[in-house]
């Protein structure tokens, strides 16, 4: 099911109090003074600030997730592993609050917009995690910005929390330079947390677990409900080097998602995997695979023979046969209803009512990762030939995806008493 809304914002635009922070304090007054631009208004720019090209390291791109989360807020890079991904800080915690993070592809710096205080000023992070504070940025009103991402060209645009305006901003001025309206984004229930740019469209989230996907150029916005679970913030939303977006929940998930027609009117959406995190408050998240691409293969192997009631097991190889490192990956492999009581004792694997899903951490070029699963081969009545599938989905860009799949058969038998 799709909905769809597009139109200028008539209704009163509101704001709410970052209430997962616990920050009510510090944004109240903010709230409760925010004037309302024009519905399509693009603000008249103040006189536009040079800014020199920033000096110190970019941020890596080789297929780094950056996060950042608390009070006072830390900048972290999210190192993903075999079921879980752990947080390492990078650079001091900021003596401001601040969220809305994107990497900019023109220099490769991460910036974000600050809150609390009662302006709205950008700020940019380096390679080590280094801040500075750039100072306003000319045509943005007070709002509650908590929502950030940038496209291929290198525009940063921010969502103004339950107002449905979204802000497109260029860095090197530090000015707004168009205003895109999505009124329905206005609804203070969806509590859309964090955008990702994919395909020329803004992605995100809501509470309830709709996708939403923003149209910029016809400011409209598309739901897609039942992706994924329910009841809990997604402060956090980036795509990786594949296309895939990845979610993370504040209650401690790193939530994988692939999705295919990205751009027709009926994508399909597939979660891939989930990872365990640490719960945080004030979270967002960006990544940068610029410089990434791993050539990832799969080969699975299983038993080619066996009688009903006697074990199955297949053996699922994933290796870096290209001349890049990964920086991660995830499996799945929808199991044969033929094979009963699959289990595994892989770490980062699990498996929901017949369905493998596995993750992993860093892959050296030729390093592999070895997956068993076992189960028992349920009755027949002829003898049958039972196939399955593994998939492997890089975190980067894959040069060949053609070695992405492998079918391994295996024949079961009637038993003695069939």
């Amino acid at each position: 099911m799709i909905r769809e809304s597009n139109g200028r914002n008539r209704g009163k635009r509101r704001l709410r109090a970052l209430s997962a922070l616990g920050a009510v304090g510090i944004v109240a007054g903010l709230a409760s003074s925010l004037p309302a631009s024009p519905a399509g208004a693009v603000p008249a720019p103040a006189a536009a600030v040079a800014q020199k090209y920033p000096n110190g390291d970019p941020v890596a791109c080789d297929g780094k997730v950056y996060v950042s989360f608390g009070d006072p807020n830390q900048l972290y890079t999210a190192e993903r592993g075999a079921g879980t991904v752990q947080f390492t800080p990078l650079g001091d915690p900021t003596p401001f609050l601040y969220n809305a993070i994107g990497v900019n592809p023109r220099d490769r710096f991460l910036y974000g917009t600050t809150f609390g205080t009662g302006n709205n000023e950008l700020v940019r992070f380096d390679g080590n995690g280094d801040s500075t504070n750039l100072g306003a940025i000319s045509g943005l009103p007070p709002a509650l910005y908590i929502s950030g991402t940038f496209d291929k060209e290198g525009n940063y645009y921010v969502l103004a929390d339950n107002t449905g305006e979204i802000y497109q901003i260029d860095v090197t001025s530090r000015s707004v330079t168009n205003v895109i309206n999505v009124p329905e984004l206005a609804d203070p229930e969806l509590d859309v947390f964090d955008i990702a740019f994919r395909d020329g469209f803004l992605w995100g989230s809501t509470d309830d677990g709709a996708i939403t996907r923003i149209d910029i150029a016809n400011e409209s916005v598309a739901f897609f409900p039942g992706v994924l679970p329910g009841g809990e913030d997604f402060g956090g939303v980036f795509t990786y080097g594949n296309g895939d977006l990845g979610f993370f929940r504040n209650s401690g998930q790193l939530i994988r998602v692939h999705v295919k027609n990205a751009t027709g009117s009926n994508p399909r959406f597939t979660v891939l995997s989930t990872q365990t995190t640490t719960p945080a408050t004030n979270l967002d998240a960006t990544s940068c695979f610029l410089d990434s691409s791993a050539d990832l293969a799969v080969r699975k192997h299983g038993t080619k023979s066996v009688e009903a009631g006697g074990q199955v097991t297949y053996r699922i190889t994933v290796k870096n046969e290209g001349k890049g490192d990964s920086s991660g990956w995830s499996l799945t492999d929808d199991l044969p209803a033929k094979i009963l009581s699959p289990t595994t004792p892989t770490e980062g694997c699990d498996i929901t009512d017949g369905l493998l899903s596995c993750t992993g951490g860093p892959l050296e070029k030729g390093d592999r990762v070895e997956i068993e699963v076992t189960g028992t081969a349920a009755n027949v009545l002829k003898p049958t030939t039972v196939k399955n599938t593994a998939r492997v989905f890089g975190d980067d860009a894959d040069p060949h995806k053609d070695n992405n799949t492998d079918t391994a058969s295996t024949r079961v038998l009637p038993g003695d008493g069939a």
